[in-house]
């Protein structure tokens, strides 16, 4: 069996259990996980939500940029309603 077919038998549970070893850093027994396991869950994970449309906002890994750059504006306008201190050069 390929990594492709491995990937194409993975259930939605094992999906889950994965997920949350690698967000916890250790399996559902206990067992740390090594930094080759996390690196290969991950790429499965990833894979699996290609294979199976995982929406977007629920992807491994997703940054809500919209409130990222909504924060951004609020905090430049609010910088620029801020007294500005004056350097005198002599």
């Amino acid at each position: 069996m390929n990594a492709d077919q491995l990937i194409a038998s993975m259930t939605p549970e094992i999906y889950r259990n994965m997920r949350q070893a690698v967000e916890l850093g250790k399996w559902g027994d206990g067992r740390i996980m090594q930094p080759e396991q996390k690196e290969i869950c991950v790429e499965a994970m990833i894979r699996y939500e290609h294979l199976n449309n995982v929406p977007e906002t629920e992807r491994v890994g997703y940054v809500d940029m919209t409130n990222h750059r909504k924060k951004k504006a609020e905090k430049a306008l609010a910088d620029a309603n801020e007294p500005q201190p004056i350097k005198i050069i002599k």
